[in-house]
């Protein structure tokens, strides 16, 4: 039997219903029903005119998932590839069950670092330094920032997994995020410093007196001694920052 290909349209449907990974998240099966959502246009297309096999094919992808939402795409894609192979005859098809149980844990672990331990808290303090501009445009860097690297992720790493599970691998390997995820925290550390030194900059020029200077400066370096302890506690990043933003609103509050 020839391997049957997904089209161009069926790509791009799986591809957009990614986003939707943690729709129906639940804590029997994380995001298994997520998952069976986004490969559904695929599975419809490989099987059709075969009902029974497209029902066993949905109720594969039905098992136990859990991943981080942004590194889906590399599982989702190679899970599509692997389908398009049972679907010919020439895959077991609970090899597939093997192969998501197998990446599932550690993507989720290389994402949870790289997106919500090194991303987020750059967009977000660079965002946190452009407020001081304007507040839209805070946003606005915040935004673009972490999309301009997530969205890539999304696109490429299942662009990666319709090439198999060697391209899944390959491209893994090539993205290098344990490396980029260190370069990105020491840049969330000086963005955090940056942001902290404007702001208390632009108060004590307000103040106009030596001693408010003074004191914001003694206020300043307490600040970064506490951080310095609970970096060293190895307490979140995204935690401090959400921290910071709590004491922002409570100061900016009167």
């Amino acid at each position: 039997m020839t391997m049957p290909t997904l089209s161009p349209r069926g790509r791009r449907s799986v591809w957009l219903r990614q986003f939707l990974i943690q729709g129906c998240w639940n804590f029997e099966g994380m995001q298994n029903v997520g998952f069976a959502y986004a490969i559904l246009p695929a599975l419809r297309e490989l099987y059709s005119g075969r009902p029974e096999e497209a029902l066993k094919a949905v109720k594969r992808h039905l098992e136990f998932f859990n991943t981080h939402p942004a590194m889906g795409g590399v599982i989702l894609g190679a899970a599509v590839r692997h389908e398009e192979r049972v679907a010919a005859g020439e895959a077991d098809p609970r090899a597939i069950g093997a192969f998501k149980v197998g990446l599932m844990g550690s993507l989720g672990a290389i994402g949870d670092a790289f997106f919500w331990g090194a991303l987020r808290p750059v967009a977000s303090a660079a965002g946190a330094i452009l407020a001081l501009v304007h507040p839209l445009a805070g946003i606005a860097v915040l935004l673009v920032l972490y999309n301009a690297t997530h969205l890539p992720v999304r696109f490429r790493g299942f662009r990666a997994g319709m090439e198999g599970q060697e391209g899944a691998v390959a491209w893994l390997r090539k993205a290098e995020l344990n490396v980029k995820t260190e370069d990105r925290k020491m840049m969330a550390a000086i963005l955090g410093g940056a942001y902290a030194g404007a702001f208390l900059g632009r108060h004590a020029v307000l103040g106009g007196t030596g001693l408010h200077a003074v004191a914001l400066f003694l206020i300043a370096a307490a600040a970064v001694h506490l951080f310095t302890v609970l970096f060293r506690k190895a307490v979140s990043p995204s935690e401090l920052i959400s921290f910071l933003l709590l004491v922002g609103v409570l100061i900016l509050w009167q």
